[in-house]
């Protein structure tokens, strides 16, 4: 949809009857001219004046610009623009991550534009960029200072619950606060959690891997995790069309010790209470763990609850006499 707001030509036509040395001052600081906007030192370094001269142009051109909007504003293309950001930050809980916005806005081509023109707007209010949020516009000057309270309550709630979670379990939040907060990130499917945690960010194929077991539930083979990603990275942005090869997955998977070999190429993940090792170290673990002597039977479904293999292969593996011994009753202890 074209968008029919002329961000860019109304910034030009505001700083129009400035002094050309102002108008270049305010063109560069906000970026109208150029790929990004620049400093207040590197403008000074430009017209060989202090950065605090460099501050005080643009202050006193934007105050010639905002009485120039009040004379006519009513009238003006001006009034239609700025309602139009108040309706949109309304419209989305009176908080929106700039980035964002200008997506909403239609203007991302014209960012630097619209950044000049909220900041002419005295309904409008911005937050810069910090350690904890993203640069963000409001209409209610209390949200700076509610919006770090909230955020830390929505964290700490994150850290007792673990898991992603849905709007309607975070719970009287709006997802635009969430989206200003540099610690937390919505998910493929929707759930929004710590910008950390796999669940929500994955960085590979084994942040993948790991999704696609807390998903299922269920120990897989690699060739299974390997279907399963590609068809993950379909929902996933910038890696749509993105096929994963089986014995990648595979080589991944041995070198990270959230999974366990179960089986013959079957993997599950060690938080379901699976123990590392090969049989016979299952076996020990076992016999240690339970603290006594135990019978076949008992061992041989302990054993099945870790891997999948055959009773011959468990049995085999507790004739090692180096390792295992049966007492008068014919139970198994570990040496």
């Amino acid at each position: 949809m074209k968008n029919e707001y002329p961000y860019k030509n109304m910034s030009f036509a505001l700083i129009a009857d400035l002094q050309p040395r102002a108008r270049d001052v305010v063109s560069r600081r906000f970026g109208l001219e150029s790929e990004a906007p620049q400093t207040l030192e590197a403008i000074g370094k430009t017209h060989g004046i202090t950065r605090e001269r460099v501050r005080q142009i643009i202050e006193d051109s934007l105050q010639s610009a905002r009485e120039s909007i009040k004379e006519k504003k009513e009238k003006s293309t001006i009034a239609k623009i700025f309602q139009n950001f108040a309706n949109t930050l309304k419209r989305l809980g009176e908080v929106k991550r700039e980035d964002l916005l200008m997506e909403e806005l239609q203007a991302s081509k014209d960012a630097t534009h619209v950044v000049f023109l909220l900041t002419l707007g005295d309904q409008f209010h911005k937050q810069k960029e910090t350690e904890h949020f993203h640069a963000f516009w409001t209409t209610d000057d209390n949200v700076f200072n509610e919006i770090s309270g909230i955020m830390s309550s929505v964290l700490d709630y994150f850290g007792k619950k673990g898991m992603p979670l849905t709007l309607e379990e975070i719970k009287d939040v709006h997802p635009s606060f969430l989206e200003v907060s540099k610690h937390i990130a919505q998910g493929y499917d929707g759930r929004w959690g710590l910008k950390q945690w796999p669940e929500v960010n994955p960085r590979g194929i084994r942040d993948k891997a790991y999704m696609v077991f807390k998903q299922t539930e269920n120990p897989l083979h690699f060739t299974q995790v390997a279907k399963a990603i590609t068809e993950l990275q379909g929902m996933l942005p910038g890696d749509a069309g993105k096929s994963v090869l089986p014995q990648t997955v595979h080589n991944e998977l041995i070198k990270d010790d959230r999974f366990v070999l179960v089986g013959r190429g079957t993997y599950a993940l060690a938080e379901w209470g699976y123990q590392p090792g090969t049989v016979k170290d299952i076996l020990s673990y076992i016999l240690q763990h339970n603290g006594k002597s135990m019978g076949k039977e008992e061992i041989i479904q302990k054993a099945l609850e870790q891997r999948q293999v055959k009773e011959s292969t468990i049995l085999l593996n507790l004739q090692d006499k180096d390792h295992f011994s049966r007492d008068q009753f014919g139970k198994y202890y570990i040496l």
